[in-house]
């Protein structure tokens, strides 16, 4: 990992219910209705189909204004690579900024661009679907999740025009230049850095020769293979967060590209490898957390660190975001959800 200094030449390139947890592919409460309205432009139509009022975060989902992923876009069954942001939110103390409110068969549209966050120049036929699990909120305090789910939608791309669909993420500033000067910003994030080579270190330990029951509670399997994937992420996360002048990724002290808001913690853009935080990792999160499951600065550089696929291939996804999504994921979503390495750590750490 590399404390990162904008240059030129770099820079160029450059989800829950109280009494019903359930699996993101089983029944779902949230029903999302995929229909092209013009080439690459794509409407979402989210309708609550349960039998209760819900209030969701809207972060990283549908309604969320930055481009981060709503569907998945598959091309001859093979999905095309996402080239926007991944955001890590707080668990409490939720603004109305970030949540959605809809009552029973209530619905909600969004139109978005996914020529905007997906390289779609090449034309052809494409499958767009959405699955997963949305946090729900009580209080400003994320108490479990929803799962959602969408049609399979079949549009016909023209490449050319997709070609000429302006880009979510921009090129920094060619002027723009950033090495972490905030002193106290630094100091805080080497801590974090330090603890997490620490705690996944830690963790990839107990992935390999630990309580076999403790790791199935958060990846729902005890075999040899999965032990050793997940244990060879937590080792490449203690890797890339033991340098600051050499690894894969770039890290930003502060919100450089502009998509942090009240409730944003950090983010990742998975596709360059660059790690950004925002203010409230430093004045919301403490250094490591004191009771089981709970958000800190180490443990919230470790999930950015997996989205990373330099890091560890593939990067992770939010699939389940919180302990009690997390833990309801199959064991193929659990390996490849940021969150379940998170929250595994901080297990491992306080002996949950």
């Amino acid at each position: 990992m590399r404390f990162a200094t904008l240059s030129t030449a770099l820079l160029g390139l450059a989800q829950y219910v109280h009494s019903l947890p359930v699996e993101a592919d089983g029944a779902s409460v949230l029903d999302v209705a995929l229909t092209q309205v013009s080439d690459t432009r794509i409407k979402a139509v989210v309708k609550n189909s349960g039998k209760e009022d819900v209030t969701f975060v809207h972060l990283n989902f549908f309604r969320d204004s930055a481009p981060v992923k709503k569907v998945d876009v598959f091309q001859n069954d093979e999905e095309v690579t996402f080239e926007g942001i991944k955001r890590r939110f707080k668990l409490e103390g939720l603004t109305s900024e970030a949540l959605t409110s809809l009552a029973v068969g209530e619905t909600f549209e969004d139109e978005f661009d996914i020529a905007t966050t997906s390289d779609l120049s090449a034309g052809g036929p494409l499958t767009l679907r959405s699955s997963g699990l949305v946090p729900i909120v009580t209080n400003g305090t994320v108490t479990g999740y929803l799962p959602y789910r969408s049609n399979d939608l079949k549009i016909e791309v023209d490449g050319v025009k997709a070609s000429r669909v302006l880009k979510a993420i921009k090129p920094l500033n060619r002027r723009t230049s950033e090495s972490c000067s905030s002193s106290s910003k630094k100091a805080a994030l080497d801590k974090a850095l330090s603890n997490t080579v620490s705690l996944a270190n830690a963790a990839a330990s107990a992935a390999l020769s630990g309580s076999a029951s403790k790791f199935s509670e958060y990846f729902k399997t005890t075999s040899t293979a999965t032990r050793q994937v997940v244990a060879a992420r937590l080792k490449a996360v203690a890797k890339e967060a033991a340098s600051t002048s050499s690894g894969s990724t770039k890290y930003y002290c502060t919100d450089v590209y502009g998509y942090c808001e009240t409730n944003v913690l950090a983010y990742t853009l998975p596709s360059q490898n660059v790690i950004a935080n925002c203010d409230i990792y430093y004045s919301y999160l403490p250094a490591l957390a004191s009771s089981c499951h709970a958000q800190d600065q180490a443990t919230t550089t470790l999930h950015e660190f997996t989205h990373a696929p330099g890091v560890y291939s593939p990067g992770t996804d939010d699939l389940g975001y919180g302990y009690s999504a997390a833990t309801a994921l199959s064991s193929s979503n659990a390996v490849l959800n940021a969150d379940s390495y998170a929250l595994y750590a901080n297990a491992i750490y306080l002996g949950c």
